[in-house]
């Protein structure tokens, strides 16, 4: 199966601070933690989308968002279909999803839209949240919300989240916590590490994810960067000896 993630339109300043992204699109929070709290999605997806973590959403889907963006507040609100681009019904779901982020830019920062991590400090701390009415074509609405914060600076990174899921008692009822930081000692060379704690609350499936990851980066130029780490899984705290240990070394690209 091919699956499309981004086909969308752009419109910058349609109104004061504010561009509108429409077609299959940006949502509004992983984008954004992928570029100001979590820089490693070549290893590891983000807390709230990982299968291991929450596991609530997805980068994009079918809808509009609008982004604004000043000094010391920046936000993104949009209107989705609230299946996803991984889904089969994306196109056919008449259950609208609203979804928002809405940050605080402690620094005066939020006109980067993506910072350079070892060159740029910036403090801020963000609410964001999602309502999808009969979620993925079942009677039970997702409503979660979250508030996350993150500071950094050229010598080191730290964020943390906390999330809050109600879905009627639905496979995606839950709450937890995920914290990351990255540390860089020398030039081109960084120590990354995280932890995420999700509790199932769906009646009957009641259990405990726990993953942990530590490793180690380096910049080998502008394109290429080399990633070697270990992952510490625990897919469910109730059961002994399901426990694994995972190791990885990653070349990453960008162009």
């Amino acid at each position: 199966m091919v699956r499309l993630k981004y086909a969308y339109i752009y419109l910058d300043n349609i109104l004061p601070y504010t561009g509108v992204e429409f077609g299959q699109a940006h949502r509004p929070w992983i984008d954004w933690e992928e570029h100001h709290g979590w820089f490693y999605r070549s290893i590891a997806k983000t807390f709230i989308e990982a299968k291991k973590g929450a596991h609530l959403i997805n980068s994009a889907d079918l809808g509009v968002n609008f982004k604004t963006n000043t000094e010391y507040f920046s936000s993104e609100i949009g209107v989705y279909n609230g299946e996803g681009y991984h889904s089969e019904t994306a196109n056919s779901n008449t259950d609208l999803s609203f979804e928002a982020r809405l940050t605080a830019h402690i620094l005066g920062t939020g006109k980067n839209k993506k910072p350079k991590p070892q060159e740029d400090s910036y403090a801020d701390i963000s609410f964001l949240m999602q309502y999808s009415t009969e979620h993925k074509n079942t009677n039970n609405d997702l409503k979660w919300y979250g508030i996350h914060a993150v500071y950094n600076q050229p010598l080191f990174l730290l964020a943390g989240m906390y999330l809050k899921s109600d879905n009627d008692n639905g496979e995606y009822e839950g709450k937890g916590w995920s914290i990351n930081g990255e540390f860089r000692p020398v030039k081109e060379w960084s120590i990354l590490a995280r932890y995420d704690k999700w509790d199932v609350e769906e009646i009957g499936e009641e259990k405990t994810r726990k993953e942990y990851i530590v490793g180690a980066a380096y910049n080998f130029n502008k394109n290429v960067k080399l990633i070697g780490n270990i992952f510490g899984i625990d897919p469910d705290d109730n059961k002994d000896n399901d426990e694994e240990i995972r190791y990885m070394f990653t070349a990453e690209v960008k162009w």
